[in-house]
């Protein structure tokens, strides 16, 4: 017998074995379950896959200099944060150190706390900026990094008993780096002035 799977709407109650057996939106826009609820975000810009995408070759570039490699990063992989209602949130990009937590391949959902998570901001701004620093911060994860494409920034953000702090504010002049990955040194020019970054009317 053929079963039909529910069709995603925002503001569903959903358990996480539901969550997970959801189709894919007609769009394929990405899903999170805050707190039970189902949250489908915005369809992504140009802009938004453009940094995305460099940033993840950068970070490949980076790991590939090692015979063992210190770092994976996933992009879109569901992380599972303990609260008393499920949350199974889908960061831009999700770093996880050498001997750090797993991913199980099956479903893409990691297993444990990753090190670093990345936000690339949407139209949903809030989200990133309020929502998702507190959710990230309580769930212990050392290192947040939202980067805000229209205005070609990076807020590297720490963790400090238990609450994010501003570590450095970086811009296309600018270096990425992080205590967490030594020798890691990303020209933000590389991916704020690329020649091929979308122009402005297609962000």
């Amino acid at each position: 017998m053929t079963t039909t799977k529910t069709q995603p709407r925002a503001g569903m109650q959903l358990s996480v074995a539901e969550f997970l057996d959801l189709p894919d939106t007609d769009d394929k826009r990405k899903m999170e379950l805050d707190d039970g609820e189902l949250y489908i975000m915005p369809r992504p810009r140009a802009g938004h896959q453009f940094v995305q995408g460099e940033l993840q070759h950068h970070l490949k570039r980076y790991r590939d200099c090692f015979a063992e490699p210190p770092l994976e990063a996933w992009q879109d992989l569901v992380i599972s944060l303990s609260s008393e209602r499920p949350r199974l949130f889908v960061p831009d990009l999700t770093i996880i150190l050498r001997g750090g937590a797993t991913v199980d391949m099956e479903w893409m959902v990691i297993e444990g706390i990753p090190d670093i998570v990345v936000e690339v901001l949407s139209s949903d701004r809030n989200r990133d900026l309020v929502r998702k620093r507190q959710v990230y911060a309580a769930a212990g994860i050392p290192e947040y990094w939202i980067f805000d494409w229209r205005a070609a920034t990076a807020r590297l953000l720490e963790l400090q008993d238990g609450e994010y702090v501003e570590r450095a504010r970086r811009s296309a002049d600018d270096t990425l780096t992080t205590p967490l990955l030594p020798g890691l040194a990303i020209p933000l020019a590389d991916i704020f002035r690329h020649r091929r970054r979308p122009a402005r009317d297609e962000e």
